[in-house]
């Protein structure tokens, strides 16, 4: 079950207080993100887009979430919905960020789960 579209506030690692969600899925993430240690810092509002072509026709990617680690290390991850993980459109989106990621020298990261997921507790 998809949540509405809403925002979380009181953020401690995104540099904004407020960071806007799509789905219960980024949602959850953005949390999960809030309580790991190894995160630095995270947000949604990172302005990347990543151009791939769908059908010949030229797009734009904006990847969910740029993450920086205690380490220095940067990464793009993307929350996606199981059914979504076998649409032509997010290969090849994946495709480009890994490649967009690698001459950064970032890591890429696909977070999914399947139809049903449980809130956080």
């Amino acid at each position: 079950m998809q949540a509405k579209r809403g925002t979380l506030s009181n953020l401690r690692k995104s540099p904004h207080d407020v960071e806007a969600y799509d789905s219960a899925l980024e949602r959850d993430y953005m949390v999960e993100l809030e309580h790991d240690p190894a995160v630095k810092e995270w947000t949604k509002r990172h302005g990347i887009t990543i151009p791939y072509r769908l059908f010949g026709v030229p797009r734009k990617y904006l990847p969910d979430f740029l993450v920086t680690y205690n380490d220095g290390s940067q990464a793009l991850h993307e929350t996606k919905g199981l059914p979504l993980m076998f649409w032509v459109s997010t290969k090849l989106k994946r495709q480009s960020a890994e490649e967009y990621c690698a001459k950064l020298g970032w890591k890429y990261k696909m977070i999914t789960v399947g139809w049903k997921r449980r809130p956080y507790a």
